[in-house]
């Protein structure tokens, strides 16, 4: 009996963990599925130049490449996240993941520029269902203590896999594999696929109601008006009226739907009194204009490197490195001190250093010198950048997930 009791301990701790090492494991399968996204958000751009010599095209149509990617992404983001509350959770995250698998096997192996972007057009679905339940999986996996922690971790991988998409671009490009900017995804996506369905523990949902998926489904089309109408501006004589028309039509659409859920108190999307809470959407707007400027940090500071600087492969990828490997130092850090201390003081000292890091290295492309002096200065920028980023993203996350999970 003595010895039977002293062996309890023994295999509860054990248990422990083990559900601990499947909770570590399952976040890395989620991480990679996040590295997919935005590593592919700073791949393309990149290539444009090799692929109007494929396809024999104009920069115009290139450029639907990228933007085919981004706007399903985006349309497709509430309905996955609707989706994975309404279903297991776990299966939305399989069908996601092999959703990327195809889009980025259709599009690398594509004979024409159109169906290249049906396949990244599908690679964007894919990322759209994803991307919500990776969120939600923090909240499950980390539900008392080091939900702060994970969310840095999760801003370093989004950090990490930004900058390293120009670099895999010029490395394959040197390589004339062209084709394997869009295959990489698929050993990735791969290994994620098999650790979710051997360890990621199943969420089902509330089930799946109709009107709700309809009126998610319309916002996704609003979202995406605005986004197709933003990219019509650069085209033709009738492109940028046509733009103008989308834009209108999709604020209205999501404009009304907004009024009538307050109204109605409907919750299709979000319950009323996470409507009404000013800090949560105050933290949704600044996370939303961050992400906007980290999208549109990396493809001009590719180009500067790449085309003013005239810089090779190699100086290329340290100074992209070098904002990645101080995003993944400071993120985590970030994220746990949030948990302890006030996230807003957190996040306000990042904003400062990453706009005085992007002031800087303007300054230093204006300068155009190129030289050891331009590398260090404009590593040390990029340092700056990557604390900035990681100062305020997971602090950012965090304050979101509380606001949306205790309201």
């Amino acid at each position: 009996m003595a010895s039977f009791a002293s062996t309890v301990p023994v295999l509860t701790e054990r248990k422990g963990r083990s559900a601990m090492s499947r909770r570590h494991i399952s976040f890395f399968a989620l991480c990679l599925g996040f590295f997919i996204i935005m590593m592919d958000t700073t791949t393309i751009p990149l290539v444009y130049t090799r692929l109007m010599e494929v396809f024999d095209t104009g920069p115009g149509n290139v450029a639907w490449v990228n933007n085919s990617f981004l706007i399903t992404y985006a349309a497709f983001l509430l309905l996955g996240g609707r989706l994975g509350d309404a279903l297991d959770r776990k299966r939305v995250v399989a069908v996601a993941l092999l959703t990327v698998v195809a889009g980025a096997a259709v599009s690398g192996a594509a004979s024409t520029l159109e169906v290249m972007v049906a396949g990244r057009a599908l690679m964007g679905v894919g990322a759209g269902l994803l991307a919500p339940q990776s969120m939600a999986y923090i909240s499950i996996l980390f539900p008392d203590d080091g939900r702060g922690r994970a969310l840095g971790i999760w801003g370093a991988v989004a950090g990490l896999a930004t900058a390293t998409g120009p670099v895999v671009s010029q490395v394959f490009l040197a390589m004339q594999a062209w084709r394997w900017v869009m295959w990489i995804n698929i050993p990735i996506a791969v290994v994620a696929l098999f650790i979710v369905v051997v360890c990621l523990p199943k969420d089902c949902g509330d089930g799946l109601r109709v009107r709700d998926s309809l009126v998610t489904g319309v916002y996704g089309l609003g979202i995406a008006c605005v986004i197709v109408g933003l990219q019509l501006f650069g085209g033709s004589l009738w492109s940028p009226v046509l733009g103008s028309s989308l834009i209108v039509l999709g604020v209205g659409a999501t404009g009304l739907l907004i009024k009538d859920e307050l109204k109605s108190n409907r919750g299709h999307i979000l319950p009323a009194t996470v409507w009404r809470d000013a800090t949560f959407l105050r933290t949704c707007l600044v996370s939303g204009l961050l992400g906007f400027s980290l999208t549109a940090f990396y493809l001009p500071l590719a180009f500067l490197l790449d085309v003013r600087m005239d810089y090779g492969a190699i100086i290329t990828t340290v100074v992209m490195v070098t904002i990645a490997v101080s995003n993944a130092i400071v993120g985590p850090l970030a994220g746990h001190m949030s948990d302890r201390k006030q996230p807003e003081k957190i996040v306000r000292l990042g904003l400062i250093l990453f706009s005085v890091a992007s002031m800087l290295i303007g300054v230093i492309g204006l300068i155009g010198a190129n030289g050891r002096a331009t590398v260090v200065a404009l590593c040390a920028a990029m340092a700056v950048a990557g604390v900035g980023t990681g100062l305020a993203f997971a602090p950012l996350a965090n304050l979101a997930l509380v606001g949306s999970i205790y309201r």
